[in-house]
């Protein structure tokens, strides 16, 4: 039998759930009772490897018992009175919290549905290419091969460039006009998921010459946004360009010419405590950059999208704009989704900055979170996007808690305005009609005396 009838013989097999979650964290045998069928399967993960997973290893126990370990740690660093909390042993607590955290989502995430992209043997996947332009603070790093930048700081300034972000096409349709340098190629027998191409490093000069690139490229009448991003903990250089080419490619068929910040964060989850450190550094680095975007005369509106500990930089960078009397009428949206800040910092800031962007802002939250859930573990404290024990709310910027459709199996849970269509669907709309929350199909929430507005799960059609 050869290897093409023998893998068009399994495939159905390899569509079995217990197959389908065996494959998507890199299995090299599967245990069944026929030799011929276990031969099979091994041949054929070699060939069709599922490279969601990121995980290293999957922990036996069950999701409820991974999180009565992790609720009874919790409840341990609660009951450490603020006068023991700068000993060592809290410190220890900490992180193994931290570890029980990373642990139960690696259970969550490797029982998360299969993605909707079909690829495999036999299959063409359609892929989409996106250029992404980003300004990096980190070092550039020679190994390992596919990392270009790392989680240290360079000595001085930033880097300019542009990276090619490939992705497997989630709901596109072939024909359908495509944003100005996104292409789409079809790939037979494919096993790639979303891989970042060697960047190519450009002047401040032929940055912005990029940018007026983009305009000619524009139909007439179309304005250039520039979709400005900035990510968040546990991120590397690389998950900064896939996060940002995600969002781009979501947010169809708006066109928007993306820029993606990526500062130094290790990209690691027991880092948290490194990342806060690192990120500070970063805003002062980035202000006169960030403020050179909002004033460049080839663009017409920036949107701003802060991620995460991204929202510390973005709170801080339009505070000292605003100090300095720096003219911001390009800024016309800020969205913080996930935010990694405290309701003090932002409430301090709040008369400075709210009124900075001209169609003002979203918060986007959610109580399914798992590195929120990490900020709180380190701070005893919940953060802005964290909506398990009360909504964050801050009129007149409007919240919208993303949980019913945030679920905890991706992304950590915190991803959602990055790879959930639902959310990127409302951005969508809130770019282009400047509508509010209860003009664009949302809710009400229920949990007084809160105002904000949920996604309910059926709320759009596409």
């Amino acid at each position: 039998m050869t290897l093409h009838r023998v893998l068009d013989t399994i495939w159905p097999l390899l569509q079995e759930p217990r197959v389908k979650a065996a494959l998507g964290k890199g299995a090299l045998m599967i245990s069944v009772r026929d030799a011929s069928r276990r031969l099979l399967i091994v041949v054929a993960l070699a060939i069709c490897n599922d490279v969601r997973a990121e995980c290293e290893s999957i922990p036996g126990e069950s999701v409820e018992t991974l999180e009565s370990q992790l609720a009874q740690t919790e409840r341990q660093l609660e009951q450490t009175p603020e006068s023991e909390r700068h000993k060592s042993e809290y410190r220890a607590l900490q992180e193994r919290a931290l570890r029980q955290l990373e642990a139960l989502q690696c259970k969550a995430e490797s029982q998360a549905p299969a993605e909707t992209v079909k690829r495999g043997f036999n299959v063409a996947t359609a892929f989409a290419s996106v250029p992404i332009l980003f300004i990096t603070d980190r070092k550039q790093v020679d190994s390992p091969a596919d990392s270009f930048f790392g989680g240290d700081r360079k000595v001085n300034g930033v880097t300019y460039g542009r990276a090619i972000v490939r992705m497997p096409a989630e709901n596109y349709t072939p024909g359908k006009p495509l944003p100005p340098g996104i292409t789409v190629d079809t790939e037979k027998n494919s096993k790639q998921g979303i891989t970042v191409r060697r960047p190519t490093e450009l002047g401040e000069t032929d940055f912005q010459a990029s940018l007026s690139e983009f305009r000619k490229a524009l139909q007439p009448g179309d304005k250039l946004r520039v979709l400005l991003f900035i990510h968040g903990y546990n991120v590397t250089y690389a998950d900064s360009m896939k996060a940002a080419a995600r969002l781009t490619w979501g947010l169809r068929p708006l066109t928007v010419a993306p820029i993606a910040v990526s500062w130094p964060s290790q990209g690691m989850t027991l880092r948290y405590w490194q990342d806060e450190q690192t990120v500070e550094p970063s805003i002062e680095r980035l202000r006169p950059i960030l403020g050179g975007i909002f004033a460049n005369p080839n663009v017409d509106e920036v949107i701003l999208v802060a991620h995460s500990m991204g929202t510390r930089i973005a709170t801080r960078v339009l505070s000292q704009l605003e100090l300095q009397k720096a003219s911001l009428p390009k800024l016309t949206r800020v969205a913080f989704a996930a935010a990694d800040l405290h309701d003090a910092e932002i409430q301090e800031l709040w008369g400075r900055i709210g009124s900075l962007p001209a169609s003002g802002w979203n918060f986007y939250t959610s109580r399914n979170d798992f590195a929120l859930r990490a900020s709180q573990i380190v701070h005893a404290r919940p953060p802005v996007g964290d909506s398990r024990q009360r909504v964050f709310t801050l009129p007149p910027a409007e919240t919208i808690d993303a949980s019913t459709v945030a679920p905890a199996l991706k992304g950590y849970g915190h991803s959602y305005v990055i790879d959930n269509p639902l959310l990127q669907l409302d951005l969508r709309r809130w770019i282009l009609e400047g509508a509010p929350a209860k003009n664009r199909g949302l809710q009400p929430g229920q949990r007084p005396p809160a105002v904000f507005w949920v996604i309910p799960e059926l709320a759009f059609e596409k």
